[in-house]
């Protein structure tokens, strides 16, 4: 339950979470820009600016700064009650203040050494192969498409990834063993379909496996190229690192060389990202010290916040006892409502759902196959058919009335009344509600822990001009 309630406190979690912990150094050279001249004595290193430059509206610690371009950023990308409605100087103050403790969370995060979880680092290792193959395929796919464009074909992203790959291809001078390709393709075709009538964890179950070669077709090689040999368990184990879902269905020869040739060109651009260095190219750089920052700030609430938040029934059964109020059920409209295309279907319908016997029978199939067509209706979760429900009374019929997606009629089943729910009832709203509430207060309490221990540096004079603005 920690794991997943963590970094979700408003409204300064959703501040560090959608600007994200690292955002200042990653604009330091935006923060270190020439700002126009100005009278000497007035130019924004005045006590008004605390030292710092017109475009650096703070600074966190000794190297974290907060431009004005990242504030105007940060501003536009929350949406209120997360931060003021309006910028006016004391609103431009107390966002500014936000963003001053999300950079005192990474300034103290990032001091300490952390062991990273297996979904930490296996995020992490996706982002970063992602970046460098990106950009290893940037002068390829240029290339492709500039190609395509002097023979007058299409150079959407998907036929230069295509021609990219093909002229990769050419240059390796890829030369395939035709018979280890027919095997391997007999093995490919032999993996079980995954049925759409089955579930999600079942269809990636199929999805995932790997077709069985034996030990000398393993070893074989199924293509030749001058930058090397491959063989198939160089494929399968490349097969096996691909998503499932990105997995194709591979049943022919043609297909095994398609997917052979994809696979070299992966290799090739991988060959290309690590001969460049791309890992430390600026901007991959800086959006992997920003991921880094991340899940450190995340190990650092988590630990500082939440580890020591008990969740033991009596911590709970208190917390209910305080507030039960909260955790009531509101009046409530239960409903068998169902859409249809034409209103002359939702009219049949109407006349089926009058008959008592057919609207049971209909309800009990609705309940066994779990189709979604019975609802608790309430004032929030959809306010006119409630009020129609409340108004017809159990048994009634309302509709048809046109909606989105067609023509909806539903039969009043019952209406409930408000109620109290029972501890047992609402244990997990209460666990979610004290997380929330708790895990808030604890957090503003660490920031402001970190404020007391951080040096910060405002620049009054330039949060002003970014309020005028």
């Amino acid at each position: 339950m920690v794991s997943t309630l963590r970094m979700r406190v408003a409204p300064l979690l959703v501040t560090v979470a959608i600007v994200g912990c690292g955002a200042a150094r990653a604009n330091a050279a935006e923060a270190r820009a020439p700002s126009a001249p100005a009278p000497a004595g007035t130019a924004g290193r005045g006590p008004a600016s605390g030292g710092l430059p017109d475009s650096v509206l703070a600074r966190v610690g000794t190297h974290r700064e907060i431009s004005a371009g990242q504030f105007r950023r940060a501003w536009g990308e929350v949406s209120p009650p997360a931060r003021p409605d309006s910028l006016t100087p004391q609103s431009a103050r107390q966002f500014l203040q936000l963003l001053i403790g999300k950079e005192c969370l990474a300034e103290a995060a990032t001091r300490e050494t952390w062991v990273w979880t297996r979904p930490e680092s296996a995020k992490y290792q996706s982002t970063r192969d992602r970046l460098v193959l990106r950009a290893a395929l940037e002068g390829p796919l240029a290339e492709a498409r500039a190609g395509l464009a002097r023979a007058g074909r299409p150079a959407d992203d998907g036929a230069a990834g295509i021609a990219a790959r093909d002229s990769a291809a050419a240059r390796m001078h890829v030369v395939f063993e035709e018979a280890v390709v027919s095997r391997v393709a007999r093995a490919f075709a032999a993996l079980p379909k995954p049925s759409r009538d089955s579930g999600l964890f079942a269809q990636l179950r199929v999805l995932s496996m790997t077709p069985v070669v034996g030990p000398r077709d393993s070893l074989a090689v199924i293509a030749r190229t001058l930058e090397g040999d491959y063989r198939v368990a160089d494929l399968l184990e490349w097969w096996r690192n691909l998503s499932a879902f990105a997995r194709p269905r591979v049943d022919t020869a043609a297909q095994v060389r398609d997917l052979v040739t994809n696979a070299l060109f992966e290799r090739k651009l991988r060959r290309i990202a690590a001969a460049r260095d791309l890992e430390h190219r600026p901007d991959i750089a800086a959006e992997l010290a920003r991921q880094r920052e991340f899940i450190a700030v995340s190990h650092l609430v988590e630990r500082e916040v939440y580890d020591s938040l008990d969740a033991d029934s009596a911590a709970l059964r208190r917390w209910y006892d305080a507030r039960p109020d909260s955790f009531a059920l509101p009046l409530r409209v239960r409903a068998l409502r169902l859409v249809l295309p034409s209103r002359a279907d939702a009219g049949r319908m109407a006349a089926r759902l009058r008959d008592r016997a057919q609207a049971e029978s209909l309800e009990a199939i609705a309940v066994r196959q779990k189709l979604g067509y019975i609802a608790d209706l309430t004032a929030w979760s959809d306010s006119a058919l409630f009020a129609q429900g409340l108004r017809a009374g159990a048994g009634a019929v309302v509709g048809p009335d046109s909606v989105k997606d067609g023509w909806a009629v539903a039969r009043v089943i019952a209406i409930q009344p408000a109620r109290r729910r029972s501890f047992e009832e609402a244990r997990t709203l209460v666990e979610h509600d004290r997380y929330s509430v708790e895990g808030e207060r604890r957090m503003v309490e660490l920031i402001a822990r970190l404020r007391r221990t951080t040096p910060v540096i405002e620049n009054q004079a330039a949060i002003a001009r970014v309020a005028r603005r």
